[in-house]
């Protein structure tokens, strides 16, 4: 029994020794403690995602509406970030939306925000630096053959967990729906509803104990066949 502790003992070692990038992917990023960002004085705010990961990264959005100006709102943030240290600021504006960015102790703060009439719009993003984590596209979930992953997007909310997945397959409609049905009826799934078989698209749900899952999937034309675009929503 105790002839393999030196084996587990060496794996051990190994894994401590492994690069911070490399070993962050072995946690499970729903897990990852991320610091908060101040909404601005005066804006109404809300969670749109307070414990979830997109591609495996760990990621926290406030949404907010501040009713003043965007100047205001980046007065704010630049002089927050100048009592915080000497992080890295970065500024940038795409069409009438500014975004502010700051990098200090592992990780980044995004603020991007843009007027909309007498308010200000805007929404908070703060994630582990990309050297502190490593992105990845994976899941549990069976995909059909010839399938690619766009974004594995995962989250706690009131202690449930889900994971929403999009891909596209080279697959049709029809295809990719058989696909599922056997899949899962194989792996004890229920269905209980369900809408559209043919080429254009197909809305399924199933039930599994106290897990849900709903199977969008929608036909697209390319230049010379027919692909398909899926969405998988499943509450655990």
């Amino acid at each position: 029994m105790f002839s393999k502790s030196p084996y587990l003992l060496m794996l051990l070692c190994l894994l401590l020794a492994l690069p911070g990038q490399v070993a962050a992917g072995f946690r499970d990023p729903l897990s990852v403690e991320l610091p908060e960002l101040e909404v601005i004085e005066g804006a109404q705010w809300y969670w749109a995602g307070r414990r979830m990961a997109v591609n495996n990264v760990p990621m926290s959005i406030k949404l907010f509406s501040f009713p003043g100006t965007q100047e205001q709102v980046k007065a704010f943030y630049l002089g927050l970030w100048k009592t915080r240290g000497h992080g890295k600021l970065t500024q940038k504006a795409i069409g009438d939306m500014s975004i502010l960015g700051y990098q200090l102790d592992g990780f980044q703060y995004s603020v991007q925000f843009s007027q909309q009439g007498e308010v200000v719009d805007g929404k908070i993003v703060v994630t582990p630096t990309p050297l502190n984590y490593e992105e990845r596209r994976k899941t549990s979930l069976p995909l059909p053959p010839r399938s690619r992953i766009s974004s594995v997007v995962e989250s706690i909310e009131s202690g449930q967990r889900s994971e929403s997945v999009t891909f596209e397959s080279s697959l049709d409609v029809p295809q990719v729906l058989d696909f599922y049905l056997t899949q899962l009826k194989n792996d004890q799934w229920v269905q209980y509803s369900g809408s559209g078989d043919g080429y254009g698209g197909a809305v399924v749900s199933f039930q599994r104990g106290g897990e849900l899952l709903q199977l969008n999937i929608k036909g697209l034309q390319g230049a010379n066949s027919t692909f398909s675009q899926v969405l998988i929503n499943w509450v655990k």
